[in-house]
C-alpha cells in the first residue's frame, strides 16, 4: 500500500440540521479516506446519509444545515475551516462533482456548451473564449459524444438522458479535478447506457489519475468499479473493506443483507432476501447499534452500545460487536440446537 498522504481525509465528520426538534444529524461521525488513483465506493439505502456526505466534501451543504464537527482534509488542507471564496476556487477545478440527476443539473435555458464554458470560465477568467469552445468540445469527444461541435449547441432537452450524463461529466471533468464525486451516476438509465458511462468513468481515470468516490445503492456498480468499499447506514460507516473482502467476507449484518438482497445469475431463489423494517429517520436512531432492530444477529447486548469500527483484517472493519460473523453463528448455533 502507497504511504504517500491521501488526497482526501474525512475525521469524525459530523453535518446536522436546526429543526423544531433540535438538531438532527445526517452524518454523525465519519471517517473516510481517498487516495490518488483510487475509486471508493459508497453504499447503502437512500437516506443513509451518502449525498448528504459528498454535499459537506463540496461545502454544499443546504441551509439550514451546518458542519458541526470533524475534519475534511483535501490535499493537506482543511476545508471545514476554509473561506467561501477558497471552497469556489476548489470547487470545479480540483474536486469536481456529478449529481444524480442531469435534467435538473443542467440549466434547460441554456446550450450545454455555453455551460461546460461557465464552468472553465470560473477558474480561468482570463482565457479566450474560441480556447475555452475548443476546449469544451474537445471535453464532449472525449466522453464519446458523437459529433461534440454540434452538440456544443444543442440544449439539454435535445439530448437523451445517457448523453446528458456525459454533458455532465464533461463539465466535471473539464477543469482536468483531482478528485471527482460521481453521485448516483448510473441512475435511471438502461444497463447499456450504464455500462457505457462506467467504462467512460474507469477509462478516463486510467488516462488522468485522478480519484472517484462513487455513491450508489447498487452493489454490482460497486463491484466493478471500486478498490475500496465504506457502508453507510444511518449517517454512519457500518464497514470499511477492500471490495473483494466486501463480496468475499462481508462482517456487518447490514452489508450481509445488502448482498443477500442481490439477484445472483448463479443461483436459484424463488425471492430476494430482505431486511425487514425501515431505515430510522436522523431524529429517532435508537440507542446502542443504530441496525440492531432490524438485524437478524441481534442481542441484547446490541442495545447498550454504538460500536466503533472494530478492525480485524487487513484494511478492514466493521461496527459490529458480533464480528466476524461466522465466530458468531458458530456460538449460535449449540444454543439453536438445545
Amino acid at each position: 500500500m502507497s504511504t504517500a498522504p491521501p488526497l482526501l481525509q474525512i475525521e469524525g465528520l459530523r453535518t446536522v440540521f436546526a429543526t423544531n426538534a433540535g438538531e438532527l444529524a445526517a452524518v454523525d461521525g465519519v471517517d473516510l479516506t481517498v487516495r490518488r488513483g483510487q475509486t471508493l465506493g459508497i453504499v447503502g439505502e437512500s437516506g443513509c446519509g451518502k449525498s448528504m456526505l459528498s454535499l459537506s466534501v463540496m461545502g454544499l451543504v443546504p441551509s439550514p444545515g451546518r458542519i458541526a464537527g470533524g475534519r475534511i482534509v483535501f490535499d493537506g488542507e482543511e476545508l471545514t475551516s476554509a473561506s467561501p471564496d477558497r471552497l469556489r476556487a476548489l470547487r470545479g477545478k480540483r474536486i469536481a462533482m456529478v449529481f444524480q440527476e442531469p435534467m435538473t443539473s443542467l440549466n434547460p435555458a441554456y446550450t450545454v456548451g455555453f455551460q461546460i464554458v461557465e464552468a472553465m470560465r470560473a477558474h480561468e477568467s482570463g482565457t479566450p473564449h474560441a480556447e475555452l469552445k475548443a476546449r469544451a468540445i474537445a471535453a464532449l469527444e472525449r466522453v464519446r459524444i458523437t459529433a461534440p461541435a454540434q452538440r456544443f449547441d444543442a440544449y439539454p432537452h435535445q439530448l437523451s438522458g445517457g448523453m446528458r450524463q456525459r454533458v455532465m461529466i464533461a463539465m466535471a471533468l473539464a477543469c482536468s479535478p483531482d478528485l471527482l464525486i460521481a453521485d448516483e451516476p448510473t441512475t435511471a438509465l438502461d444497463v447499456t447506457v450504464q455500462a457505457q458511462v462506467l467504462d467512460l468513468l474507469r477509462d478516463i481515470q486510467r488516462d488522468t489519475g485522478m480519484a472517484i468516490v462513487l455513491i450508489t445503492h447498487d452493489l454490482g456498480v460497486v463491484a466493478g468499479m471500486a478498490d475500496e468499499v465504506a457502508v453507510m447506514y444511518a449517517g454512519r460507516v457500518a464497514e470499511r473493506a477492500p471490495v473483494a473482502d466486501i463480496f468475499n467476507d462481508p462482517q456487518h449484518p447490514y452489508t450481509l443483507g445488502l448482498l443477500g438482497s442481490m439477484p445472483r445469475i448463479e443461483e436459484e431463489r424463488s425471492r430476494l432476501l430482505v431486511i425487514e423494517g425501515t431505515l430510522p429517520p436522523p431524529g429517532r436512531v435508537p440507542a446502542g447499534c443504530r441496525f440492531h432492530p432490524r438485524c437478524v444477529f441481534g442481542t441484547h447486548e446490541c442495545t447498550l452500545q454504538d460500536p466503533p469500527l472494530l478492525a480485524f483484517g487487513p484494511g478492514h472493519g466493521a461496527a459490529c460487536i458480533h464480528a466476524p460473523v461466522e465466530r458468531f453463528m458458530a456460538q449460535q448455533e449449540p444454543e439453536e440446537a438445545a
